[in-house]
């Protein structure tokens, strides 16, 4: 579950629904209008046969972000999916937090596997090795124009979406619309700032005077020593958003990044990481990063939030109007939170990477009865325009109207009088879900993200302040088995210890020996793994390898 998803119970049944019976309203009202069901695009069996003699596939994943609203609940935009395709959808889902473990045991038996299904741990490689996943080219190639379409049309993805040995054995969302539209960064009470009469960091240094102002000057105004200047989200790597001011590239590249030669070092080695390090270190010594920041549950960490504690995090901007709402719903009218510019030193500017161009993988496992069906269910809620516009937009005459041809959100989804956010909003339908979609950067499956920005002028004032900081993270191709054995017996133990050894110095309970940490690291096989990586970077970019 996303931070700040968990309502009141009570009013999120009536809300829930309220909000079905209101889209099935609006749906009837279109079917009738039109006189009869609109036929889809990329139709999957033909006419929709009587319900009870539908096929069906099992699908798994993990199930709404919208906790309230279960993807088994018969939500608006998935009941109007099995209306236009046919299709029986049996949702095998779980909470985020429960189904890598429970769908990785269901894989190590290998029996009773869903029809599509999220691949745990973004693995492709692995399960295509042992041909748990089937290769889709084919199957794409007889059934999915609209994917054939959009890889064509996107060779960019298209090569990201391919194992060593050419061939694509799973989909995974496309992100590249939203990359700069709804960046990653760091977030603070600009309300807090004003009443201080403080600016808005760009150093460390700077960002260490805001802190401890935070900490002394009683920001939230109730008496109290009660706040917590920096909380980030999921612990050590949301600090990592701090290491572009010393030049590292930390966050999504994890310290593994090229040079000006091209050539991939592991930048968590430098000295300049080092000075980052001590840097937390003392923020944390002198309480101005919450002590409990490594264990933080995602409950517990939206709490902290709304009531008003909390002066600096991290997160994608669209979070912004749910933290300043739950301010607000907790009595604090005049709670701003604002996107920083990522912080810089030493003569240089600082930078947020980028995320994508793919996230999250998809496959279709070898025992689906019928995998021709599988792919051409993905192939509309995909890559067609009309599946697109149900799992991007919601649900039409609701949470979207069409003008000029081009869908644009309500008032009703856009300034929710239930005081939902807008992906909150669409996510209670249904839309923007855990299975595959697209919002690319050009095409006609590239609406969503400005028409989300359209709806929130504020946000888009953000992204637009941020976007020069943007830069690229390493892209890398899928690994051979090969790279990936060296990622299991070399690059999984380095990181633990990188991670492990940083937390305890940070939190003091070990004191810093950065010679000590660079011969282990070097110890662990880093040769191995940089060796690995610099041939994954080289075939992404079409590079031969030394």
């Amino acid at each position: 579950m996303n931070p700040g998803e968990r309502q009141p119970e009570g009013a999120l049944r009536m809300r829930r629904k309220r909000l079905i019976a209101t889209a099935a309203i609006v749906v009837g009202i279109n079917l009738i209008l039109c006189g009869c069901e609109k036929e889809s695009d990329a139709a999957l069996a033909g006419s929709p046969p009587a319900p009870d003699d539908r096929p069906a596939l099992r699908i798994a994943t993990i199930d709404n972000y919208f906790a309230a609203n279960s993807y088994k609940d018969d939500l608006p935009v998935w009941r109007e999916v099995e209306k236009r395709t046919g299709v029986k959808i049996v949702w095998e889902v779980l909470p985020r937090e429960q189904f890598g473990d429970g769908m990785r045991l269901r894989l190590s038996k290998d029996t009773d596997l869903p029809d599509i299904f999220y691949i745990p741990d973004n693995d492709p490689v692995k399960l295509a090795g042992k041909g748990t996943i089937l290769p889709l080219d084919e199957l794409i190639s007889a059934n999915a124009p609209n994917i054939a379409g959009f890889l064509r049309e996107h060779p960019d993805i298209d090569k990201k979406l391919r194992l060593a040995d050419g061939k694509l054995y799973a989909l995974a969302s496309v992100v590249t619309g939203v990359a700069y539209t709804d960046p990653y960064g760091l977030m603070l009470r600009k309300d807090w700032l004003d009443r201080l009469g403080l600016r808005e960091p760009a150093t460390l240094d700077e960002w260490y005077a805001v802190l401890k102002a935070f900490k002394e000057n009683d920001p939230n105004g109730n008496g109290l020593r009660d706040e917590i200047p920096l909380l980030p989200d999921i612990g050590l790597k949301g600090l990592k958003l701090f290491g572009s001011a010393v030049g590292g590239h930390f966050f999504y590249s994890d310290g593994f990044y090229p040079d000006a030669g091209g050539n991939v070092k592991y930048e968590w080695l430098s000295p300049e990481a080092k000075e980052l390090v001590e840097w937390w270190r003392k923020l944390y010594s002198e309480g101005l990063l919450a002590s409990d920041f490594l264990t933080k549950t995602a409950d517990s960490f939206l709490s902290e939030v709304a009531g008003g504690r909390v002066g600096a995090l991290n997160g994608f901007l669209n979070l912004r109007p749910k933290y300043e709402s739950g301010n607000r719903q907790a009595g604090d009218s005049r709670a701003e939170w604002v996107m920083t510019v990522p912080p810089g030193g030493a003569g240089r500017s600082g930078f947020y990477e980028i995320y994508g161009p793919v996230s999250s993988w998809f496959g279709i496992s070898r025992s689906s009865p019928n995998p021709e069906l599988a792919i051409r269910w993905l192939d509309f809620i995909y890559a067609s325009e009309e599946g697109s516009r149900l799992v991007n937009f919601g649900v039409e005459g609701l949470s979207y109207t069409m003008a000029d041809g081009r869908p644009q959100f309500t008032e009703y989804a856009a300034r929710n009088p239930d005081g939902l956010d807008l992906t909150r909003l669409l996510r209670s339908l249904g839309a923007m879900p855990t299975l595959p979609w697209i919002r690319a950067d050009k095409g006609p499956l590239s609406l969503q993200p400005q028409a989300m920005l359209d709806s929130d002028p504020v946000g888009a004032a953000q992204a637009a302040k941020v976007r020069p900081y943007l830069i690229g993270a390493i892209q890398l191709a899928l690994p051979t088995p090969e790279e990936k054995d060296t990622e299991e017996l070399y690059g999984a133990p380095l990181r633990a210890y990188v991670e492990t050894t940083l937390a305890r110095y940070i939190t003091g309970a070990e004191e810093i020996d950065w010679d000590r940490f660079g011969r282990t690291v070097a110890s662990l096989g880093l040769d191995r793994v940089l060796q690995a990586k610099q041939r994954q970077y080289d075939r992404y970019r079409g590079a031969p390898s030394p």
